[in-house]
């Protein structure tokens, strides 16, 4: 699936614009006959492989066109003007046509200045949420648990890089979802009056959302960073006629370690996370990084022997993008802060909770870790479709039962058999899911010696012998090549032949237009 916002990157400068809906996009794929009794099975992590089927369809139907953008079954057509846009159009049904694909006349929309797209406001200056989902955040209501509070931010953070100042705005409220179990929480918050506030702003922030502007491959980048207590981020301008363009908002919240770091430290870290973020629009584009911190500036001028070891390997990262690093004021900057997760799970069908609740009662092992004075946070819990508590640890905000010995085979077996995945990643899901003392070890013991595993991943038990190149006798006499894009446009380039030397381990790089 395409990155959702680099529709962006190739809008600058385009000023007609066409959106193109398929007709019932999924339905015109048919599905194999032998392979129709498939779609009956469901599984924890889905058979859903029909969005990525037609994606791969839809990019060759339109592959090498470069003035549309396609995502499943919405395309849109981009031009610098009336005449060339009726020209796209014209390629861009061609290609449909010859492939017998059908279009939804009724929401195309078609050699417009603006266009609603993929939940953004499409303009010639830049791009903006929809004026009618941020309505539907002015009005809503002020959530009474915890479950609806991560809803209301999980909605309003679909347009986070749109919000300065985000992490400041929403950290009373991030502050509720300390050991949440999810959408569905119950748990009542008390609301004191700064909350309120908060939450009240955090709604506003939407309605007065910034325009990004469309990225111009050619404009000097400017990344404005800042570190606070609490929260890191960064804004990422483009310049245009002197002018800071905004082009997109970062920000995450930093961990409880994080917040011990000095105010150096934090700041550094700031810039290190802000260009790890961006990287897919920094990486071969010349840019400044601007920040409060005046001792940054000085960072790659010191030795080495005064940093430490964490510092080292950020300035080595940073290094690979700037070392261009400017002092401005701090009412510049702003800081932001991101919002985690916490997903619950729950027992495959196959499994008889009630079995394991009444074994529990029963099973020695449990009742010595309970007596142990362990670190595990261990409770009776109530699964849904059962009315027997089953003991569970929920010291990772995830209810983990405790599963008795007579029952551990069989639920590996209900985990492992849907998709047989290896090792390391059966040792993962399980140690996700369940809980008892020798599970790494019981699920590595018996993945490996799963039998269907055996007979189809061959590639477990048979490798290709080692072997080498022979020794060139003279410098040139072998070069490898390699094709690396398509890049981020960069000064109209977008891809870049690598040839190395196998004699001398010279390398050389140069850059490819599309042509």
């Amino acid at each position: 699936m395409p990155y959702l916002n680099d529709f962006a990157h190739a809008l600058h400068g385009k000023r007609i614009f066409s959106k193109i809906d398929i007709f019932k996009a999924f339905h015109q794929i048919p599905i194999g006959e032998c392979d129709i009794p498939k779609t009956a099975v469901t599984t924890p992590w889905g058979l859903v492989n029909a969005p990525q089927t037609f994606m791969r369809f839809m990019h060759e139907v339109l592959r090498g066109l470069p003035f549309c953008f396609v995502y499943l079954d919405d395309i849109l057509c981009y031009s610098e003007n009336a005449a060339e846009h009726r020209s796209h159009l014209r390629t861009i049904f061609q290609r449909l046509s010859s492939y017998g694909l059908k279009l939804n006349i009724s929401k195309c929309v078609f050699g417009v200045t603006e266009l609603f797209f993929l939940g953004h406001l499409i303009t010639p200056d830049g791009i903006k949420p929809l004026p009618d989902k941020f309505q539907a955040v002015l009005d809503y209501k002020q959530p009474e648990t915890v479950g609806s509070l991560r809803k209301f931010l999980g909605l309003l953070n679909f347009y986070r890089r749109f919000l300065p100042k985000a992490a400041e705005q929403q950290y009373l409220l991030s502050e509720f979802l300390k050991g949440s179990k999810g959408k569905k929480d119950s748990k009542p918050l008390n609301w004191s009056s700064e909350a309120i506030t908060a939450f009240q702003r955090c709604k506003q922030a939407l309605a007065d959302a910034a325009l990004l502007a469309h990225p111009s491959p050619s404009a000097p980048l400017a990344l404005h960073v800042d570190a606070s207590d609490y929260p890191i981020g960064g804004e990422l301008h483009q310049v245009v006629d002197s002018e800071l363009q905004p082009l997109a908002f970062f920000s995450r919240k930093l961990t409880s370690s994080e917040k011990s770091y000095s105010a150096s430290d934090r700041e550094l870290l700031a810039i290190y996370s802000a260009i790890r973020h961006f990287r897919y629009m920094l990486e071969a584009r010349d840019f400044t990084v601007f920040t409060d911190h005046k001792p940054l500036t000085y960072a790659f001028r010191q030795k080495s022997d005064k940093c430490s070891p964490r510092q080292i390997r950020q300035l080595d990262f940073i290094s690979q993008f700037t070392t261009n690093i400017v002092h401005i004021p701090g009412s510049d900057n702003i800081a932001a802060d991101v919002l985690s997760r916490v997903s619950a799970i729950t027992f495959p069908s196959q499994i008889d909770c009630d079995c394991i609740g009444e074994t529990q009662q029963t099973d020695q092992e449990l009742h010595t870790l309970i007596a142990s004075g362990t670190s595990l946070e261990l409770k009776k819990v109530t699964f849904p479709n059962s009315s027997t508590e089953i003991m569970c640890d929920l010291s990772t905000g995830t209810a983990r039962p405790y599963i008795p010995k007579q029952h551990r085979q069989d639920v590996f077996s209900a985990m492992h058999n849907f998709s047989h995945p290896g090792i390391r990643l059966s040792v993962h899901l399980m140690k996700q899911r369940f809980l008892w003392p020798s599970i790494s070890s019981d699920v590595a013991k018996w993945a490996r010696h799963c039998l269907a595993c055996q007979k189809y991943k061959i590639h477990g038990h048979t490798r290709s012998p080692l072997s080498s190149f022979q020794e060139p006798s003279q410098r040139f006499d072998h070069v490898h090549l390699d094709l690396i894009g398509p890049l981020p446009p960069s000064n109209g380039y977008t891809y870049c032949l690598t040839m190395i030397d196998r004699f001398s381990k010279w390398p050389e790089a140069q850059h490819l237009s599309k042509t």
